[in-house]
């Protein structure tokens, strides 16, 4: 009985000592991913809950559900708050609670190093730390999925501004342009209106329409609100009365394509000024939009088309 109970113990005290030696009393977990987006864009999509929308994926490939605990193989996520570029994140398995941190490092002005962070609290309890050493390791592989799923989002412009934005080198052309003030946004048939003056002035010095009705409007400080609009020739003209001639020399210009009405049109706007403060580029000249979509003979808005242009430094 002696012996059993010796065994017992000496079994006993190499167990703990097992667990002790084997599982430190600190369990620090880390992730690490790069990808290909600048330290802003990726921040904004990491701060933002809403956002967790777009790129969430579970383990299994689905979607997230909005409304939902946002999991990932049976982890859950919960932002809890976020300070320049470092974005505290509560992480929840099989009951246990634990507060990481993920900080955005960046090396190259397209390039991105997350590098996420978390530690079990110290025990010494043997049961707990065999408990926090199993759990472990499942928590390290879901965090490094998670990275793996916000890496292959991020690293795509068209998921992180919406549009698929290109640089192109715009040659010499030549316009005629008029400036317009109103109380209110300018409407459609205001648009067109002056657009109308623009090829009556054109067809009357028996030039030419090379492209479409070119336009771009700014809100003054006063709440009205300035518009230019232009039309593309293919020769020089001459001033007609408030009518100028403008000439668009060559240059670099970000630009996008657009569907959509107004709303879209001036989010996507927004989206290609957050790129260019993204990727610390310089604008030389007013943006501007082109409206390839006759607005006045197609009223789905859905259906309309758009060019934007920014004119940039490259």
């Amino acid at each position: 009985m002696k012996k059993w109970f010796v065994w017992l113990l000496v079994i006993l005290i190499l167990t703990l000592s097992c667990i002790y030696l084997l599982i430190p009393s600190k369990i620090v977990l880390s992730g690490i991913t790069a990808a290909q987006c600048t330290l802003s864009g990726e921040f904004r999509f990491l701060s933002n809950t809403e956002k967790w929308e777009k790129w969430w994926l579970d383990s299994d490939g689905k979607r997230h559900v909005k409304g939902e605990p946002f999991i990932y193989n049976g982890s859950s996520f919960r932002l809890t708050g976020h300070s320049m570029n470092v974005v505290g994140i509560e992480i929840e398995n099989n009951g246990i609670i634990l507060q990481s941190v993920l900080h955005l490092v960046s090396f190259k002005p397209d390039s991105t190093v997350a590098v996420w962070q978390c530690e079990f609290p110290k025990s010494m309890n043997p049961l707990k730390r065999i408990m926090y050493f199993e759990n472990a390791s499942e928590i390290r592989k879901n965090i490094t999925g998670v990275l793996k799923n916000f890496a292959s989002f991020i690293s795509h412009p068209k998921n992180v501004y919406g549009i698929s934005i290109f640089l192109m080198t715009v040659r010499d052309s030549t316009m005629l342009s008029a400036r317009f003030t109103s109380a209110a946004y300018p409407t459609t048939t205001d648009l067109y209106g002056y657009f109308d003056v623009l090829k009556k002035s054109i067809q009357k010095q028996k030039g030419t329409v090379t492209s479409y009705p070119m336009t771009n409007v700014i809100k003054l400080e006063n709440d009205s609100f300035e518009t230019q609009v232009a039309i593309p020739t293919g020769q020089r003209l001459q001033n007609d009365g408030k009518i100028t001639f403008k000439r668009m020399v060559p240059g670099n210009f970000l630009t996008a394509e657009v569907r959509g009405g107004s709303y879209t049109v001036n989010e996507a706007m927004r989206q290609l000024e957050l790129f260019i403060s993204d990727y610390n580029r310089f604008k030389i000249a007013n943006r501007f939009q082109s409206l390839v979509t006759n607005r006045l003979e197609e009223p789905d808005t859905l259906k309309w088309i758009t060019n934007i242009y920014i004119p940039v430094v490259k």
